[in-house]
């Protein structure tokens, strides 16, 4: 699952974080009229695999305020996590509106009806949403012969265009502080300079986020920011954030502990198999070193920068026991003289 994906399922998966984003974007006569308090949850999935690096979907039912004993609507949101829209999502949408009723029909083969389906479209990408909202703007001819237009299959989307909702707009949503900082960072945490730009406009919703979201919440934020804004930019953000949200300073450690760590260990193991590699092309002991050594390099730059030509020249003549035991210190030392000192 890709960081945009796990963001956005780690919030909406949870019904009240739904049922307050449902309630921003539905018109109010559809909301009036549906219990969104008593949001459930399907554990299915209807994008296609081949698409399932850039939508990820979610779907919801909803019992009627007006008719308890009637059928629940079906709110289904679609995420489109490409910068640039999808043309083809009203097409899309209509195959998947189709296996929905699909797994209706099978989960209760005599009902004699469909139950209504409502497809809301999440874009974070920046350019904004410019595609077409309804199947009939794909085809062809519906403008010069629109007698043909009932004839012919439709859907419309609701699309909640992230990229044009002013801030003080997204910030009234009646969401909690930890959805509501996720939709802002998915619109603009991709975008260094954009994401520190509109930090003192969030500042409140920082401040709320570090005093009532749990750890494991903060987390998944600071988390998606590192990953997405690049270990630079977050080096550069990391300060101006505990500057307006003190209590965010150690979650941000934590995470940035964790990636390095993460890194390390995929260095490592990295290095391991250009090891192997090198030991079937070379010769078994002096390819296994310079897999070690490729390893080594990578991790000593992702934690203490640029090598010095001299560092790169005891890197070159180290042996296979030494590489090894460099890089075990790497995992913990705190300085580039501690990992290097003898060999």
């Amino acid at each position: 699952m890709g960081d945009h994906d796990g963001l956005f399922k780690r919030v909406f998966s949870v019904p009240a974080h739904a049922a307050a984003e449902l309630r921003s974007v539905l018109p109010a006569a559809v909301v009036e009229r549906l219990d969104l308090d008593a949001l459930t949850l399907s554990t299915a999935s209807f994008v296609d695999p081949e698409l399932s690096a850039s939508h990820v979907d979610l779907l919801f039912r909803a019992p009627r305020r007006d008719q308890p004993d009637a059928e629940p609507v079906y709110l289904y949101f679609l995420v489109e996590h490409q910068s640039q829209p999808d043309r083809w999502m009203p097409w899309r949408v209509l195959t998947y509106v189709q296996r929905i009723w699909d797994a209706a029909l099978r989960e209760a083969p005599a009902r004699r009806a469909l139950p209504p389906v409502v497809t809301i479209v999440v874009h974070h990408g920046e350019a904004g949403w410019g595609a077409p909202r309804r199947l009939h703007d794909l085809v062809e001819g519906l403008d010069q012969l629109p007698g043909l237009a009932r004839f012919v299959p439709d859907v419309e989307m609701l699309v909640d265009d992230l990229a044009t909702v002013p801030d003080e707009h997204l910030r009234q949503r009646p969401l909690a502080p930890f959805p509501k900082v996720a939709l802002w960072v998915l619109r603009d945490g991709r975008d260094a300079a954009a994401f520190g730009a509109r930090l003192d406009a969030w500042a409140d919703e920082l401040r709320a986020l570090a005093g009532s979201a749990s750890r494991a919440d903060i987390e998944v934020i600071v988390r998606y920011i590192l990953r997405v804004a690049g270990d630079a930019s977050f080096k550069q953000l990391r300060q101006r954030i505990i500057d307006i949200a003190p209590p965010l300073e150690e979650p941000m450690a934590t995470m940035e502990e964790h990636l390095i760590q993460r890194g390390i260990e995929r260095g490592i193991e990295r290095g391991i198999q250009q090891g192997l590699q090198r030991g079937r092309e070379e010769g078994r002991e002096e390819g296994h070193a310079q897999g070690l050594r490729d390893g080594l390099e990578r991790l000593l730059r992702l934690r203490f920068g640029a090598l010095s030509p001299e560092v790169q020249a005891r890197l070159d003549e180290a042996t296979a026991p030494t590489l090894l035991r460099w890089i075990e210190r790497a995992v913990a030392e705190t300085s580039l003289d501690a990992v290097l000192r003898d060999g």
